[in-house]
This record gives C-alpha cells, structure tokens and sequence, in this order.
C-alpha cells in the first residue's frame, strides 16, 4: 500500500462551497442519511430568554456567536454541498474540543472518522481505499480502521471535519464584510441572520447561548448546527479493527 498510497481528501470543492453554506436540512438523501441519526431538536430551550445579540452589530454578533459555539460541550454539525459535480453529505458530532465522531460521503464513497485527543481513526468503505491506493489498500483495510493523527500530513485535508469550528472559521476567512440582516428563525430557533453576498448567510440563535444555528449559500448547499448540550458518547474503536497508520511511514 505505501507505493500506491494517494493523499486522501474531501474535494477541494468543499471548504470553498462550505463558505457558502445552506441550511437545507440534514443530509437524507438516498445512500448518504445516517439511518440511525435521530430526529432533529431545538438548538435551545424553549423557556431561553433572549440574549441580546438582536440589538448589536454585525462584527459584535458573530464574535458572540464564534464563542458561544467553541465554548459549546456538545453540537452536532450535518448538512449537504453541492458544487458541479461534487455533491457531499455531512454528519459530525462532538463532545469537548478534542473528541468527535461522524461521517461524510461523496458519489459512492463513504468515509467514517472519530477523533479522541490527537488520534483520528478513520474507516473508508472500498470505493474510498481503492481511490487511495487499489486494490492493496482494499485488501488491508476493508472494514478496518486506519489510526493516524491531527500532525499526519496525509489526513490533514479530512481532519478538519473533527474540528468543532473548522468549517466555519473556513467560511470567514473568505473575503467580503458580514451585514446585519433579518430576524426569524433557523431550526424552529428564534434568530438573526448576518449576511454577505447574496445567498451567503450566517443564522444566530437569538434566544439562549447565541450558538451559530446555520451557515446558508444557496439552494442545495448547506451546513446547520444542531443538537446543542446533549451528550455525545466518542468511543475508540475495538483493538481488533485498528490498523496502525504508522505502519507505512
């Protein structure tokens, strides 16, 4: 495997459009929806009194938010992006900054990785290995887990999925001034809305912690934040499954 090893990676395509993001729903569609992924629920609690971030300005609201989301115990992060011919479902969740478990798909290849501290463990259905490195690399890790690091070069591109505000510290980086927009709602959550070009949207929970609800960009692109506070359990993979990643350095 090691002479044939590519660098795995999501599509380049990905943070890009994840700048432009939509909340479009969790990612259902046939041969990408978690079938055990359990039916959304409010971001905050329903008696959550407003907390204040209606009256502020634009770069006041989104430091709030950027905050309140890195200092969140548990979220979960789903969505689905399209651009061209990169079409990619999305559906993580995490517990603390260093634990996270989840999956992304894109076409045919399906791609399952969990994190605990600096080891990520990922499990590629054969589509993916073999894009990796043949049929070798199929034959290795078919149903197994490939242990590697967030420092691993090679798995770099794909570790940002198990950073809680990884995407969404992508989606600012991008040029452009943030406006204040419209209040309303996002997830049945009251929230005000900062938008950018046309499209582009950042939704902010209104009442409660002011979490970052949804980043929107346009119909079929898309990545909300859900789930807020409710326990998530990141668990190692068995012993029995795991194949050392430094085996091929």
């Amino acid at each position: 495997m090691a002479q044939h090893r590519r660098r795995p990676h999501a599509p380049a395509a990905l943070v890009l459009v994840l700048v432009l993001a939509t909340a479009c729903g969790p990612a259902e569609e046939a041969g990408t929806a978690s079938k055990t992924a359990p039916a959304p629920s409010p971001s905050v609690s329903a008696t959550a009194t407003a907390n204040g971030v209606a009256r502020l300005r634009a770069g006041q609201i989104l430091r709030r938010a950027r905050k309140a989301t890195a200092a969140a115990r548990y979220l979960r992060m789903r969505g689905r992006i399209e651009d061209g011919k990169d079409k990619i479902a999305i559906d993580f969740r995490y517990a603390g900054k260093t634990e996270a478990t989840g999956w992304f798909q894109t076409g045919k290849q399906r791609v399952e990785i969990t994190r605990i501290g600096r080891d990520i463990y990922v499990k590629g259905n054969d589509p993916f290995w073999k894009s990796i490195g043949g049929k070798a690399a199929v034959q290795l890790l078919s149903g197994k887990y490939l242990k590697t690091t967030t420092k691993t070069p090679d798995f770099k591109d794909i570790g940002i999925f198990t950073e809680r505000t990884g995407l969404l510290n992508e989606a600012l980086k991008a040029p452009g001034t943030w406006k204040k927009g419209e209040t309303g709602t996002a997830g049945g959550t009251p929230a005000v809305s900062l938008t950018r070009a046309p499209g582009e949207t950042i939704q902010v929970a209104t009442q409660g912690e002011p979490y970052v609800l949804a980043l929107t960009g346009g119909p079929g692109n898309g990545v909300e934040y859900l789930a807020y506070e409710e326990p998530v359990d990141v668990r190692r993979p068995p012993a029995g499954t795991v194949v050392d990643g430094d085996a091929f350095k």
